[in-house]
């Protein structure tokens, strides 16, 4: 079986993280010889990876961006792995880049969904001519590279996320607040809208909605930005409508006792904490960019909203809110079944699998 080298910055709580340690998880479980590497130090999913028996190696020495592309390349030879696969941004050009002193065959992946093309987005895809293949998580991901690089097109194999539908597991009791519960499970990044969200529920709290919001995510990613946000939380005053959480190791204990799960982002790709709200039974709040609306159908199993407007953003949380418990009920079901038909861990292992065997 062919060696597998995974890399990634941190093991923080982010979801590509957890998409790459599922990965190793799994091939690691399917008999490949795999390793993952990080170089940040943020070990949110290292008790996960010893508990599936991955082999983990935490490398500081490529933290120096002055040395890292030579000291990765150097450790790609001496590990000898036939494919070493990347995730996120900053770690796919340093692998690109380094693939110029190793032999073996290159994997990027693609965790965001671009909304435009930037100088840097520019070098990143002309990058990517090196690498021998490139799987987006969401397939209008995969559109915009065909369309805006084209010479990429035959290298993009686009694999959406897997839901661990057997750990992301309904209530077993149905769960009815008093008072609705809204989780949002996601870093305090621009990227995920905070400061929006936080103007949308000091406007459902003007509402007068029996409703209490829980975000749950990285204060410490960045942490300007969360100073930012406590500013803005304390001068809103809805501290008596939303708690900000630190990330949480059992997730899927505060999916399992809400009522609905909320998204805010500006962009995403294919967005790994809706799919688990969805494998946990609950309905979607998100907003209406890329893949979102192949993934939430409006008023089926869901509602989007334009993530820019407070407005749109509190309306859909009032229309979510004003349905019967009956009503949410079944929209949650109807996510559940939909994980089970799309999210699975066996489907995500295939894709790879038969991309790393044709490389």
């Amino acid at each position: 079986m062919k060696k597998i080298l995974l890399i990634t910055e941190t093991l923080g709580s982010g979801g590509a993280e957890r998409q790459m340690c599922g990965l190793a998880s799994m091939l690691t479980k399917a008999g490949y010889p795999c390793r993952l590497i990080t170089y940040v130090e943020n070990q949110f999913y290292e008790p996960y990876l010893r508990q599936n028996g991955v082999d983990y190696q935490f490398v500081p020495e490529l933290w120096n961006k002055n040395t890292r592309v030579f000291k990765a390349a150097k450790y790609v030879r001496q590990y000898k792995p036939d494919v070493v696969i990347s995730f996120l941004p900053s770690v796919n050009k340093t692998m690109c880049v380094a693939k110029m002193f190793f032999g073996a065959k290159l994997v990027v992946s693609e965790r965001n969904n671009n909304t435009c093309i930037t100088r840097s987005d520019k070098v990143q895809f002309n990058l990517y001519r090196v690498a021998d293949a490139i799987v987006p998580n969401s397939n209008s991901q995969g559109m915009f590279i065909c369309n805006h690089f084209p010479f990429l097109c035959k290298k993009v194999h686009s694999i959406i996320n897997f839901v661990d539908v057997n750990r992301f597991t309904p209530s077993e009791m149905p769960v009815q607040n008093d008072v609705l519960r809204i989780v949002t499970v996601a870093r305090y990044t621009q990227q995920k809208n905070v400061l929006t969200y936080l103007k949308a529920v000091r406007m459902v709290k003007d509402m007068g909605l029996n409703v209490h919001f829980d975000w749950y995510g990285d204060k410490k990613h960045n942490a300007d930005y969360y100073a930012e946000i406590e500013k803005e939380y304390q001068k809103l005053d809805i501290s008596d409508y939303i708690t900000l959480h630190n990330p949480n190791q059992k997730i899927e204990e505060e999916y399992r006792k809400a009522d609905i799960f909320c998204l805010p982002s500006l962009y995403e790709g294919y967005p790994n904490v809706v799919a688990e709200a969805m494998s946990c039974g609950l309905p979607i709040l998100c907003s209406n960019v890329y893949e979102n609306p192949y993934i939430v159908e409006e008023g089926v199993n869901g509602f989007l909203f334009n993530p820019e407007s407070v407005e749109d953003i509190a309306g859909a949380i009032k229309k979510m809110a004003d349905l019967s418990f009956k009503e949410r009920q079944e929209m949650g079901k109807r996510n559940r079944q939909l994980c089970l038909q799309r999210n699975t861990e066996e489907a995500f292992l295939k894709s790879y699998v038969e991309l790393i065997e044709r490389l």
